[in-house]
């Protein structure tokens, strides 16, 4: 018992507390580029390719979506590599990611989205008909358009520096039902 309980959960690791999340996923980029990072159905991406993707799509949201530290960016996708993609690229920009749950009643994430007043929810096409995520915020991260704008922007990291970005600030907000059911 002692072991199930105590020592097998003493997960505790020291990490560098003054680096951004995304800062330790480029460390891990530095030390094994060609190393599979994600596998969904029978796609996958390098730990490089991932973050040459997720660079682009942060400079997108940098320049075109004015994210920058603390700003809420909603992600409304179902499972696959643009979710992973998206979520690195709101931190590697500044942003806090907002999980909505394409799954959620309709009612659920329109309450999510004003209340969380997000501007920029990146989701995907086949969405666009069962959320109520308006065309003003959504980014359809697997419209080929989009892809093709999107590749006209850097592979390079952003610089957390320039954009005044620091570990104290917001990695996501996540919303749960307390008891009011909000």
């Amino acid at each position: 018992r002692q072991q199930l309980l105590v020592e097998w959960n003493d997960t505790a690791a020291d990490y560098p507390k003054d680096k951004c999340i995304h800062e330790l996923f480029e460390a891990q980029v530095n030390n094994n580029p060609e190393a599979i990072a994600v596998i969904f159905e029978e796609e996958q991406l390098t730990y490089g390719q991932l973050n040459q993707k997720a660079n682009q799509l942060a400079h997108y949201l940098v320049n075109e979506r004015q994210v920058k530290p603390d700003t809420l960016v909603g992600i409304c996708v179902e499972r696959s590599l643009e979710m992973v993609i998206g979520i690195v690229a709101i931190l590697k920009a500044g942003g806090a990611y907002v999980p909505l749950d394409p799954s959620y009643p309709e009612a659920r994430l329109a309450y999510m989205l004003e209340d969380a007043n997000l501007s920029t929810v990146l989701t995907q096409t086949h969405l666009r008909e069962t959320t109520p995520i308006s065309d003003q915020q959504a980014v359809y991260l697997d419209s080929e358009a989009f892809k093709q704008q999107v590749e006209a922007y850097p592979t390079t990291n952003p610089t957390p520096q320039d954009q005044g970005l620091t570990s104290s600030h917001l990695a996501y907000v996540i919303y749960t039902s307390g008891s009011t059911g909000n």
